[in-house]
């Protein structure tokens, strides 16, 4: 998962092309929180004081599924929801999802690729390449925030990029995942629950805003004892990106891990402004989709969240 800056202001580029298109965004608010995707449930009840059951690994089970088939069944609830209101927001919902969708699928096999680069480049850094992950998706929001808007991740709040609860708008997503998790996860959550996702993860956020580095310097000690790498301050933006390419902007070559045939030289910001056009012809796609049209395999040609290739999924 590209991390959630850059899917907040990724979003927004998509929202100008739409513009451009006269495509309006049927709930923009809703949209800001689907292009967080399935990762607003990475946090659901996950701090110690929060109680009840934690739907922290679904999150996970989301993004290693059929896209074709989430957005079938997004698409089956939008056409059985007869409250005009929460079906805008559940549509503006669906619209940020597909942001959300589109620059997973461009940029995942590249982070794949690459974490691997910088492990054997700064190999005491941690002991999992899931820390390198992280820690590549930090240093992007990091950069995608300074090209796109001049500024710095010390005067950003994290907790920006998702809007606060109002008219219903969290209830919409809960009622909006039922169907999703009962049909295709087998989970039968209540969608007050699930409901609690966003607020969830904005809180999260709020904890995670680092603007001085003060919470990593405080955690360093601790990971330096344990011995195990940076497995706390990986999820933290760094103030500093000058140490590495993050963005390939040398143009190194790399390939998609999950087929080795498909080489690029691409920057992480030529995947993104390319994965741009192809979310909004996919919101595009869909809305004329609704409520019998093409199938979501025809529009999404089911490319796995984390390979970008059809069919593959994990």
């Amino acid at each position: 998962m590209p991390a959630m800056v850059t899917h907040y202001l990724f979003t927004h580029r998509v929202f100008y092309r739409l513009k451009r298109r006269g495509i309006p965004v049927a709930d923009q608010r809703a949209a800001l929180i689907g292009t967080q995707g399935p990762d607003i449930f990475f946090f659901h009840r996950v701090m110690p004081w929060q109680s009840g059951v934690s739907y922290a690994r679904e999150g996970g089970r989301l993004h290693h599924m059929s896209p074709a088939r989430l957005f079938e069944t997004f698409r089956s609830v939008l056409n059985a929801e007869r409250d005009p209101k929460r079906r805008e927001q559940m549509l503006g919902y669906v619209e940020g999802f597909f942001c959300h969708y589109a620059l997973d699928r461009a940029a995942h096999p590249y982070v794949f690729w690459f974490q691997e680069v910088l492990r054997q480049d700064q190999p005491h850094y941690g002991r999992k390449s899931w820390q390198y992950h992280f820690h590549i998706e930090s240093a992007l929001d990091n950069l995608v925030l300074q090209r796109d808007t001049g500024r710095r991740i010390r005067d950003f709040r994290l907790s920006t990029v998702l809007p606060p609860d109002g008219e219903g708008l969290y209830a919409a997503v809960g009622r909006l995942y039922q169907p999703v998790f009962r049909l295709l996860l087998k989970v039968p959550a209540e969608a007050e629950r699930l409901a609690l996702a966003p607020g969830d993860m904005r809180r999260a956020m709020s904890l995670m805003t680092d603007r001085s580095a003060l919470r990593q310097a405080l955690l360093r000690p601790v990971e330096v004892l344990s011995g195990q790498g940076h497995f706390a301050t990986s999820l933290l933006r760094p103030l500093d990106v000058s140490d590495w390419d993050y963005a390939n902007e040398a143009r190194r070559e790399w390939k998609n891990p999950f087929d080795e045939a498909y080489v690029s030289r691409d920057s992480f910001f030529e995947l993104y402004d390319r994965a741009a056009d192809e979310a909004a012809d996919m919101i595009a796609a869909f809305r004329e989709a609704l409520p019998q049209g093409k199938s979501m395999a025809e529009i999404t040609q089911d490319r796995g969240f984390p390979s970008d290739l059809p069919g593959i999924y994990e």
